[in-house]
């Protein structure tokens, strides 16, 4: 299982997927280039609409292989 903690304040309406996954995900999003994208300015910019740099890895620490039992 993977997943991150990202503190709430750090996000934005723009595309969560981007802000917590990195910029990588929009290499596979269906949305990309469409009317529909959330994460166009991300693309631009490199960071949310409050200057957060979300970079290639997004927002947050990633956790791998944690037990959750």
């Amino acid at each position: 299982m993977k997943f991150k903690i990202i503190q709430q304040k750090a996000l934005t309406t723009e595309c969560w997927s981007v802000q917590i996954w990195g910029l990588s995900y929009c290499d596979t999003c269906e949305f990309k280039d469409t009317n529909q994208c959330g994460g166009k300015r991300i693309r631009e910019t490199g960071r949310n609409r409050i200057g957060c740099n979300i970079g290639t890895k997004g927002l947050g620490t990633a956790f791998n292989n944690i037990n959750v039992n």
